[in-house]
């Protein structure tokens, strides 16, 4: 017997059963695990830009304008993780866990829109 004995019964005729099957939540997870990647590498610009003007323009101490950095990173890496949710539930919703196929991308670049506008707000903050 190699079925768990404590896993919920299952039904064939049950409509939700079986939406995601493993491979589904590992593209989903690589996928996004990728974009995190170019995710961080595309905001580092923008944050390097920002830190100068902390610290050149706001006379802010480097020390505390590195350790801000850092908790504005993790807040966007916090936020990052509203992607893959949003694929996930898109899928199971509307798609019974098949691929999205470009709508990734589609939710990537809208992330990536919206968390670069935040560095643009703290850049004109900082400039005034």
């Amino acid at each position: 017997m190699s079925e768990n004995p404590y896993s919920p019964p299952r039904s064939d005729d049950d409509p939700g059963a079986g939406i995601f099957d493993r491979h589904a939540l590992v593209d989903i997870v690589k996928g996004w695990e990728k974009l995190r990647i170019a995710y961080n590498l595309i905001l580092l610009v923008p944050g390097i830009l920002v830190m100068v003007v902390w610290i050149g323009r706001q006379g802010m101490p480097p020390v505390l304008a590195v350790i801000e950095a850092v908790i504005i990173a993790i807040g966007a890496n916090m936020a990052f993780l509203l992607g893959p949710a949003a694929e996930l539930y898109f899928r199971a919703i509307f798609r019974k866990g098949e691929s999205i196929g470009r709508g990734r991308l589609l939710i990537f670049g809208a992330g990536l829109v919206i968390s670069a506008g935040v560095f643009v707000l703290a850049f004109l903050l900082g400039t005034v």
